[in-house]
């Protein structure tokens, strides 16, 4: 190694880039004078004459040691107009370091070799430290004094929040002109903090008050800066400035120091559908999921789909031997392996199979040549409207694909299987539901076969998930309306993908063999709440884009359920409940195993000859007393 590039060597080259004239001669003017100070209050002017010499001899070495000291401490890269009170710890520490420094070389002068009374050190310490802060912090006064009658004539804004998110908020308001935002005060619903002033602002009133504030002081502008504000809050807020036309923002996570200054670190961002919804996304603690995982051959089905992706990143995320992605789309399959590839150093470690569920042939070949040891089965056709319209592909591709993956799993000796399941499979009203019911039956009867764990997990709606509600809505808005929404009082179950993904990770680990698991999803909420708001997050009225009832398609349901008893055991987990056995009569009868393979079988051969009687036997099989004399035609009803 060369001498330049010795570790303290490159550490000073580093900082002293920093180094300015601007900066640096008045802190030279600085040390000196805090010297010939400190000198003055420890011996007196009487005392002055004795040791002034010496001080003259001492200067060069306080200089020259303070300076090598505060470049290596990085304190000229301290911003002067920005300077806080950890700067004050940071020059503090530097200039006792140094005088620590100059104690020490005075010690190893010759004997004889006049010096300075102890005491000075730490006193010039103390005054040194006033006297660099004082001027770093005239600096930023001048600065403020100067840029604030330019900030006056910004935005009119108010900040909702007067903690300490919003002090960081004012504080870049009045430093960075580039916002051009003007802050009027703040509204809080602290009632202790009305009508203190934080900067040159206010607490002038609390979210009651919200609409007299943006119509008295003419606000413009409004940013949210308190964390994890309740959705039904923020819903109240969004909608009180929708009147206004304005569209607030929430603060993002702030930094501190230089960091803080710069221009490209975003302050906010838009509110999103995720901040207005009851349910808030959990810190889900998933090292349980590690020992079913680590080191183990994982399949994921339908691994390009919204879940299944997910699904295949948390895998991925809790160190699997390998990890195969299987699924029939092309585009999908190769967008989430591009995506794993890119995330893991082994190349080998995740593998695509472009596979169809209903193809047996391939797919036993798939087990065959890799062996996995844990299922995941989240390949399904899923939306309501296009099931009902194609019945018999939905029940070759939904029973006849998972009765495919589960022998074959039986046959093959996996451990733990699960599969992705439905609220819409809770007394379906549709197709799409009632084949999901029957998937879980096909499952549930495995575990009872193998005495393994085979389960389903049962969860409402995601927010985001390919072909959903929220992107049809939003693609609704985008292209100018109307809005379309079934019914006014239609109502679903909302969770955040990677959410339910982690509790149906957590939910492998907890379920016995046969077990349906339910997600707890908090509080349902309107569609068209949903739309209204959506239609106010991207800056528009419902004069402009206006909310029409189409009525309720065809298999869909004004109120979804999670349930089917009502007496759902608890877990471990407080967002899990357990069907025990899938409220199924398997257990019950000896002969209902069987029969349910007959019926299953029958219903797949006369779905393969689009015959109605394939879903007058799906009928029976998710309502066992549904009548005889009905028709064969009959949908789920």
């Amino acid at each position: 190694m060369k001498f330049s590039e010795l570790p303290f060597l490159k550490q000073l080259t580093n900082g002293s880039r920093n180094v300015h004239p601007r900066h640096l001669i008045p802190d030279l003017i600085v040390i000196c004078i805090s010297l010939f100070l400190s000198l003055y209050l420890r011996v007196g002017l009487e005392g002055m004459d004795e040791h002034l010499e010496t001080a003259i001899q001492y200067l060069p070495v306080f200089l020259l040691v303070r300076f090598v000291t505060f470049v290596f401490l990085n304190v000229y890269n301290i911003y002067w107009r920005y300077v806080s009170a950890s700067d004050a710890f940071h020059i503090a520490r530097a200039a006792f370091l140094s005088s620590a420094i100059i104690i020490a070389i005075s010690f190893l002068m010759p004997d004889g070799y006049a010096r300075l009374p102890r005491s000075v050190y730490f006193i010039d310490a103390v005054v040194l430290t006033m006297g660099l802060f004082g001027a770093r912090l005239l600096r930023r006064l001048l600065y403020e004094s100067k840029t604030g009658k330019k900030v006056r004539s910004g935005r009119r804004t108010l900040i909702y929040g007067a903690g300490v998110n919003g002090k960081f908020l004012a504080q870049r308001f009045s430093q960075d002109l580039s916002l051009n935002s003007y802050l009027v005060g703040f509204i809080d619903d602290d009632k202790s903090k009305l009508g203190i002033s934080i900067g040159d602002a206010r607490v002038i009133g609390n979210r009651k008050l919200l609409d007299e504030v943006l119509r008295d002081y003419e606000i413009e502008q409004v940013y949210i800066a308190i964390p994890n504000l309740p959705g039904d809050v923020l819903r109240e807020v969004v909608l009180t400035c929708a009147k206004f036309n304005i569209r607030p923002r929430i603060t993002s996570k702030f930094t501190t120091g230089e960091e803080a200054t710069r221009r490209d670190i975003e302050i906010a961002r838009k509110i999103e559908l995720n901040d207005l919804l009851n349910r808030k996304p959990k810190n889900i603690d998933l090292r349980p999921v590690q020992d079913l995982i680590r080191g183990k051959k994982v399949l994921v089905t339908g691994a390009g789909g919204s879940i299944g992706s997910e699904l295949a990143r948390q895998v991925l995320q809790n160190g699997p031997a390998r990890l195969f992605l299987l699924d029939h789309s092309e585009y999908n399959l190769f967008e989430i392996d591009k995506e794993l590839r890119m995330s893991t150093q082994s190349t080998e470690k995740v593998v695509p199979l472009m596979v169809d569920i209903k193809d047996r042939t391939m797919l036993e070949q798939v087990y065959k040549r890799y062996a996995p040891e844990v299922v995941f089965h989240a390949a399904a056709y899923k939306h309501v409207h296009l099931v009902e319209a194609n019945p018999y592909p939905a029940i070759l591709n939904n029973i006849l694909g998972t009765k495919n993956v589960v022998d074959l799993s039986k046959q093959m000796g996996v451990e733990n299987f699960l599969m992705i399941s439905t609220d819409k499979a809770v007394n379906p009203a549709g197709v799409m539901g009632a084949t999901k019911r029957v998937c879980e039956l096909i499952v549930t009867a495995a575990a009872l076969e193998t005495r393994k764990r085979y389960v389903s997990v049962r969860f409402g709606n995601v927010l985001g998930s390919s072909g959903s509600l929220i992107p049809t809505l939003q693609k609704q808005i985008y292209e100018g309306g109307p809005v379309t929404v079934t019914h006014k009082d239609m109502t679903r179950y909302f969770m955040l993908i990677p959410e339910a993904v982690s509790l149906v990770l957590t939910a492998c680990t907890l379920a016995q063999p046969g077990d349906i698991n339910v997600l707890k999803m908090g509080e349902p909420v309107k569609i068209l709440d949903i739309a209204k708001n959506l239609i106010v997050l991207n800056g528009k009225t419902e004069d402009e884009i206006p909310i029409v009832f189409t009525g309720p398609r065809p298999g869909e349901k004004l109120f979804e359920e999670l349930y089917i008893r009502g007496d759902e055991l608890k877990t471990d987990h407080p967002d899990i409940l357990s069907i025990p056995y899938g409220d199924s009569n398997l257990t019950s009868d000896p002969s209902a195993l069987e029969k349910l393979k007959t019926q299953v079988s029958e219903m797949i051969d006369l779905a393969t000859q689009s015959s109605d009687k394939s879903l007058h036997i799906l009928n029976t099989l998710v309502k066992p007393n549904y009548g005889e004399s009905s028709s064969s035609t009959d949908r789920i009803q």
